[in-house]
C-alpha cells in the first residue's frame, strides 16, 4: 500500500464529493428521463470511478479503498438527502447507519 500523501488524500475527498454529488442527482433524473440531471449524474460518476481506479492503480489496496467508500459516500449521500430533500431522519436510522460503517470498518481491518 503507497503512503497517504496529501495528493492522496485530495484525490479520496474528490472522488467522495463526485460520488455524492452524482448520488445527489439521481432523484433530479426522474428515471434517467431528464437530460441535464442525468448528464450531471453520469459525468459526477463517471469521475468519482476514475479517480477510484487510478488510485487504485497508484498502489492503494482495494481492500482499504473499498470499505472506505462503501461507508463514507452513502453516509455523505443520506445527509444530503435529509439537509435537501427532506427525508426523515431518526436517531434509530442514523444510529444503525453508524453502526453499518462501524462494522464495514471493523471488517475491512481484519486480516
Amino acid at each position: 500500500m503507497s503512503t497517504l500523501t496529501p495528493s492522496i488524500i485530495a484525490l479520496v475527498a474528490t472522488s467522495v464529493i463526485c460520488l455524492v454529488i452524482g448520488a445527489s442527482l439521481m432523484p433530479l433524473t426522474k428515471g434517467l428521463t431528464e437530460v441535464v440531471p442525468t448528464i450531471g449524474f453520469g459525468i459526477a460518476f463517471a469521475i468519482g470511478l476514475g479517480i477510484n481506479a487510478r488510485l487504485i492503480n497508484s498502489g492503494i489496496n482495494l481492500s482499504a479503498l473499498l470499505p472506505f467508500m462503501a461507508a463514507v459516500v452513502p453516509l455523505c449521500a443520506i445527509a444530503v438527502g435529509i439537509i435537501f430533500y427532506g427525508e426523515s431522519a431518526s436517531a434509530l436510522k442514523i444510529s444503525l447507519l453508524i453502526m453499518s460503517c462501524l462494522t464495514i470498518g471493523f471488517a475491512s481491518s481484519m486480516s
